[in-house]
């Protein structure tokens, strides 16, 4: 029996964008549990923003992350960051700063060259 690689814990974090319903959530969960088994990690809990423009959740994964030294969080979307895509990659940076650790998207960020640009093209 070959000897298996310790799992990595990660969290889960997202927000109750507006327009999500409690089945979109619950999709979204198992999506991120998914996820995480694919990149071998085990999500260990989902941290989930009830209330639209706060930051109580965040928070308290922070602090989980650090007191159990969990150093991988898996969202759903960049949008789960911010609304502003470029604001949204800042802040992936500024939450693996905080987490001291990697910030997994399932949904990775858009490429940066505006559609319209492309679309003109031939």
């Amino acid at each position: 029996m070959r000897p298996t690689s310790p799992r990595r814990l990660a969290y889960g974090y997202l927000r109750m964008l507006p327009g999500l319903g409690i089945d979109d959530v619950l999709r979204l969960q198992r999506d991120l549990m998914v996820f995480a088994e694919t990149n071998g990690l085990v999500l260990a809990d989902v941290f989930v923003e009830a209330q639209w423009q706060q930051l109580r959740a965040w928070q308290e994964l922070v602090a989980h992350s650090r007191m159990k030294n969990v150093t991988h969080v898996v969202m759903p979307s960049p949008e789960h960051l911010h609304q502003i895509p470029v604001l949204a990659e800042i802040m992936k940076d500024e939450v693996e700063r905080e987490i001291g650790g990697q910030l997994w998207l399932v949904e990775p960020f858009e490429e940066t060259a505006p559609q319209s640009q492309e679309a003109g093209r031939e």
